[in-house]
């Protein structure tokens, strides 16, 4: 059901159990009905992201991709995308703040706007208005509405943006292809993920810096960020493993594999008569009961 109304009306009638994402803005109406109950399955929740192509310019250039993190407003960005603060939270550390790697080291610069650093280091990269292919969709409306959020900061910069709104298929399509922005690639792109695999260096996805172009849609390169996060998951517990974490966290801090755009607990929403949902970074479906009205 694309439809957030469409959902949200079939979830009161019963017609449908569970809405494992419900828009935020139709949350306030469904508390309203005792036969709908509104939970949280996990305090990790979500990790918001900015990820730029850094095989092309201008986001080749670390500068270009520190620009982002100076010119875009976590809270102006979670709140287009989650809307009441109580769902989201600022948040600067790429393993997720409060998790047992979650430093903010490196991160304190950019908590808010500077838009004159900003375009300080668009132009020290070399960018002089060239256009800037930014793909997203509104099938997913969190992610279409930080997309445009993201979009309209990084126009108060001078960035040529254009913004391509397709079907989510599309876009999960063109994230994998290598072309060039103007041969029907990409330079950025807005999604979340799961806390749960950002919170560990070993899996987040975003924070791989391998240089022989073996990790996620972005491809950033960064030989220092490696040997950091290498060394990191062969240290032991204790002082030297919380060194290298704060080390790391600063390393990608500098070199913005993807700018972080803070965290989310996005909420679920079930009927009353459904019980037994197991507190989980991701929904599982087993232990779950449905009586009778």
């Amino acid at each position: 059901m694309p439809d957030a109304a469409t959902a949200a009306a079939a979830l009161q009638t019963g017609e449908i159990d569970i809405w494992e994402q419900p828009a935020l803005d139709l949350v306030p109406v469904l508390q309203r009905r005792r036969d709908v109950q509104i939970q949280q399955l996990s305090t990790i929740g979500l990790q918001g992201m900015l990820r730029p192509n850094s095989l092309f310019p201008p986001f080749n250039d670390p500068r270009a991709r520190l620009a982002l993190a100076y010119a875009t407003d976590q809270a102006e960005v979670m709140a287009g995308g989650f809307g009441d603060e109580r769902w989201w939270r600022r948040c600067g550390a790429y393993f997720i703040c409060g998790a047992p790697y979650g430093s903010e080291a490196g991160a304190e610069g950019f908590a808010r706007p500077n838009l004159d650093r900003a375009r300080a280091l668009l132009r020290e990269s070399g960018y002089n208005g060239e256009r800037v292919v930014f793909i997203t969709s509104n099938d997913i409306a969190p992610i279409g509405h930080m997309a445009e959020v993201v979009a309209s900061n990084l126009r108060a910069i001078g960035m040529n943006i254009d913004l391509q709104v397709n079907d989510w298929g599309t876009v999960v399509t063109r994230q994998p292809r290598r072309d060039p922005p103007d041969q029907g690639g990409w330079n950025l792109f807005v999604t979340y993920a799961s806390g749960a695999t950002m919170m560990h260096p070993l899996t987040n996805i975003g924070a791989n810096m391998d240089c022989e172009g073996r990790n996620w849609a972005g491809w950033p390169c960064d030989a220092e960020a490696e040997r950091l996060r290498g060394a990191l998951l062969d240290a032991p517990e204790g002082a030297e493993r919380t060194q290298l974490t704060e080390a790391l966290q600063r390393r990608l801090a500098e070199v913005q594999p993807y700018r972080v755009l803070g965290e989310v607990n996005q909420p679920y929403a079930r009927r009353a008569n459904v019980t037994g949902m197991l507190n989980s970074p991701v929904m599982v479906f087993w232990n779950v009961e449905k009586t009778a009205r």
